[in-house]
């Protein structure tokens, strides 16, 4: 499996600093769950039982949501967890 960087920002991790975990990964999916294996703390703040809670950028590009779990991985990608933004 290739080898990529998960990435949590600070709004995520609070109030501990942010947080770049490596993991063994061939989908988006598979990142995020090693990732929350590595970091339990962060789980409630990722998913809601299987639902994504995030959004999630590949090397700088958004993923559409209905697509981001299934996105097949490179060796070296990085992916950025983002928190929901909202507001008026």
């Amino acid at each position: 499996m290739p080898s990529v960087n998960v990435s949590f920002p600070a709004a995520l991790t609070s109030p501990e600093p942010p947080v770049v975990l490596d993991c063994e990964a061939g989908t988006v999916a598979e990142a995020l769950r090693a990732a929350v294996a590595q970091a339990p703390r962060y789980a409630q703040r990722i998913f809601f039982h299987d639902r994504l809670l995030v959004s999630v950028v590949l090397n700088g590009r958004h993923l559409a949501p209905a697509a981001a779990l299934m996105t097949t991985l490179m060796a070296g990608d990085r992916v950025e967890v983002m928190p929901p933004v909202a507001g008026g």
